[in-house]
């Protein structure tokens, strides 16, 4: 059957509660169809459900399209555009099959970002000044307060990730990005040396002077921008489903990634555009990535799509290792996780293999196939396997070995975004081919790590031909990047990689840095000179 929104809606301008009631009512197979026109929605009406979503932040979350239980609907637009206003999620696609979505925008009527001009910037500080209109801020509590008047909100955190854009609208190669950090001094991890302590000083109306250790990094007359809101809201979360098809849709902003695919089997991405509407005057697509796929399966397939001038990566394909912090007396063991955005996240299915690691020599402990799974509670998950689990000692983590799809990456474009393009961290084939890149540090990176952000896992097969590295890496590094993040370096981690027929237009010799590989092979590629951009390199990144 096929449906018009249209026939839905009752209040234009809040159309939240028309799109539940719509999409509620949808029956398997069901089309809807929206206009070309705008829709509004505001969290009046929307639907209310908590999610953990990794690498963002979990809890309540008001949807404006949730779509739930569903098997071969289809939601698709004419150009429509989705406005969003307030603290909410656009879509969700949760527990269903054969669902396609095309055909429409994403975009936030106030952004839960800030920009201003650099006025002023030496050794002491720099002056900002915010617009008035889109972006508002007050000095608070000795903070940073972003406020909206229109929507009635305002943020006074402790922090801001900030980065600097150039005249052109692209981040700059001569400004590293850094945290403003103006709270009670204490360890920030392995993100540490991001951190600088700010002082602020209220010099006017929108008009902030910022001093600490930021050093001599800025340049006047571009603009600093300000990402503050957390990752509580991206653009499109799917979880638990299969067989799902996004098409023709442009992220024009979302509040913290894009899209998100976690615990899904089969997802297709098609003409999908991360950037800021055209005379928008905006500088920031997404708030975090544009795209993320976490414990996924089967074939991830990534085309003819554009991701740029996000405050993340393009792209991140990885899973994730559990803590094994303790062998039961039933034979089960119980898990924990290792970086708290992904907590409450249960990858495990019965009959999954998973392996046991001890993280400090990387050897396999046991293998076996689960029996049973329970997320018992978010910090806690007990499984039961088929096999003598050996009780661990520190550092052991688990893995799902039955999460590593096939991933495809083909005539994408990725740049002008902190700070990479597509991350791959999967045992599925992985083949990215006839892309372009211009991004800030690395374009590609290989990795896997088992003791920060702890996520999984080696690569065993992956192709990257035909691409075209123009400038990669034009703020430091590297175009490719294969280093594993791990607490044993003796070991080889990856398999094979094969780099073939590639342009790259480089600057210097930054063309790729492989470690704890099996097997490289690099040929029939060409190579450009390109005068040298960058004046500072990321920590870690040292060329090759």
């Amino acid at each position: 059957m096929i449906l018009h929104i249209n026939d839905f809606i009752n209040d234009k301008n809040n159309c939240s509660a028309a799109f539940v009631e719509a999409i509620l009512s949808m029956s398997d197979g069901d089309t809807l169809l929206l206009d070309d026109k705008e829709y509004h929605f505001y969290p009046e009406g929307t639907y209310e459900k908590e999610y953990y979503i990794s690498n963002n932040d979990g809890g309540m979350k008001p949807i404006a399209l949730p779509i739930m239980n569903k098997k071969g609907i289809t939601i698709e637009g004419v150009a429509s555009e989705l406005i969003f206003h307030g603290n909410m999620m656009p879509i969700v696609v949760d527990n269903s099959e054969n669902i396609t979505l095309k055909g429409f925008s994403i975009d936030y009527s106030t952004p839960f970002y800030a920009q201003a001009k650099i006025l002023s910037a030496d050794t002491s500080g720099i002056l900002i000044e915010f617009d008035g209109k889109e972006f508002n801020c007050k000095v608070s509590d000795g903070k940073f307060c972003f406020y909206s008047e229109s929507e009635n909100w305002e943020f006074n955190p402790e922090k801001a990730l900030s980065l600097e854009f150039d005249k052109n609208g692209h981040p700059s190669a001569y400004s590293p990005p850094y945290y403003a950090y103006m709270g009670a001094p204490r360890d920030h991890g392995f993100l540490s040396w991001l951190y600088k302590d700010i002082t602020l000083e209220e010099r006017g109306k929108n008009l902030i002077f910022m001093h600490g250790s930021i050093g001599e990094r800025h340049t006047v007359g571009n603009h600093l921008v300000m990402t503050y809101a957390g990752r509580k809201y991206p653009g499109i979360l799917i979880t638990d489903s299969k067989y799902v098809a996004l098409e023709d849709i442009n992220l024009y902003y979302t509040a913290a990634m894009g899209i998100v695919a976690q615990k899904t089997e089969n997802v297709a991405l098609k003409h999908i555009t991360a950037e800021p509407r055209k005379d928008s005057g905006r500088l920031l697509s997404t708030n975090a990535d544009a795209t993320h796929f976490i414990n996924c399966r089967g074939r991830i397939s990534v085309t003819d799509c554009k991701f740029v001038q996000m405050m993340d990566d393009a792209s991140n394909v990885h899973g994730i290792y559990h803590l094994y912090k303790e062998k039961l007396s039933d034979g089960s063991i119980r898990l924990g996780f290792g970086h708290p955005q992904h907590k409450g996240i249960q990858t495990y299915r019965i009959g999954d293999s998973v392996a046991v690691i001890n993280s400090e020599t990387n050897e396999t402990k046991a293998v076996g196939k689960v029996l049973e799974a329970c997320l018992v509670s978010p910090d806690e998950i007990i499984l039961k396997l088929d096999c003598n689990v050996p009780t661990p000692s520190s550092n052991w983590v688990t893995e799902n070995l039955s999460t590593a799809p096939d991933v495809y990456f083909s005539n994408c474009e990725s740049g002008y975004n902190r700070p990479r393009g597509f991350l791959i961290s999967t045992a599925g084939k992985a083949v990215v081919e006839n892309c372009k890149f211009y991004n800030m540090n690395s374009a590609i990176q290989i990795s896997g790590e088992m003791k920060d952000w702890y996520e999984s896992g080696c690569v065993k097969d992956v192709c990257i031909r035909g691409c075209d590295f123009n400038n990669s890496a034009y703020a430091g590094g590297v175009a490719i990047v294969c280093r594993p993040s791990l607490r044993c370096t003796d070991t080889v981690f990856n398999k094979r990689i094969v780099i073939e027929n590639n342009l790259f237009t480089q600057a210097n010799r930054r063309i790729c840095n492989i470690e704890s590989c099996e097997e490289v092979i690099f040929t029939n590629n060409t190579f450009r000179s390109d005068p040298p951009l960058s004046h500072y390199q990321m920590p870690g990144d040292d060329g090759p």
